[in-house]
């Protein structure tokens, strides 16, 4: 029942994220996290690809799993695994990209919400580029259980990289224009 809902790629990374950060809890004097995104230091430039996988605290990686659980389930059935994929990756890494070129200098950034934001973006902008009955469900039913994420784009935080958020929204909405009617 549960590998038919939730894909094997969301499952798989939500884990590896879990165990990562569980790692990093009982690693005393030492933590992952400095793998992040540091805006601009080119030093940094692995936290692209890093930052998606490392949390800073237990409220923070929950508050990535359960949106990542319900959007990726949601992506998977409306448009296929390998889109989802796509999504995931070029969410990811599209998130990433912005912090590192626009994000606040000397903030250490690390969170898969990037990736959340493009799941949620890949959703709705589906909707409107690939108009069908299944792609309106689920972009309405992705609004209501995850619309309240999209207030974060409107907030500056402390502690939150709004970079990240808004990134990762634009690289959904440019992912869904991108595969625009190219079959799953």
């Amino acid at each position: 029942m549960i590998r038919r809902i939730f894909p094997p790629e969301i499952v798989w990374f939500t884990i590896i994220i879990w165990l990562i950060f569980i790692l990093d809890v009982f690693l005393i004097n030492y933590s992952f996290n400095h793998f992040g995104i540091r805006p601009r230091h080119t030093d940094h430039l692995s936290g692209i690809l890093l930052f998606s996988f490392l949390h800073s605290n237990l409220y923070h990686i929950v508050s990535n799993t359960i949106p990542l659980l319900l959007l990726g389930a949601m992506l998977n059935a409306s448009v296929g695994t390998s889109k989802l994929r796509i999504v995931m990756l070029f969410g990811a890494i599209g998130s990433g990209t912005g912090v590192w070129f626009f994000g606040s200098e000397g903030s250490l950034v690390v969170g898969a919400s990037g990736m959340v934001f493009a799941l949620l973006s890949f959703l709705l902008a589906d909707a409107i580029f690939n108009p069908s009955l299944r792609s309106w469900i689920f972009a309405i039913i992705a609004f209501f259980t995850n619309g309240g994420i999209l207030f974060s784009l409107l907030t500056f935080l402390p502690h939150i990289s709004w970079a990240g958020h808004f990134w990762g929204f634009i690289a959904g909405v440019l992912l869904a224009g991108i595969l625009k009617g190219r079959k799953a």
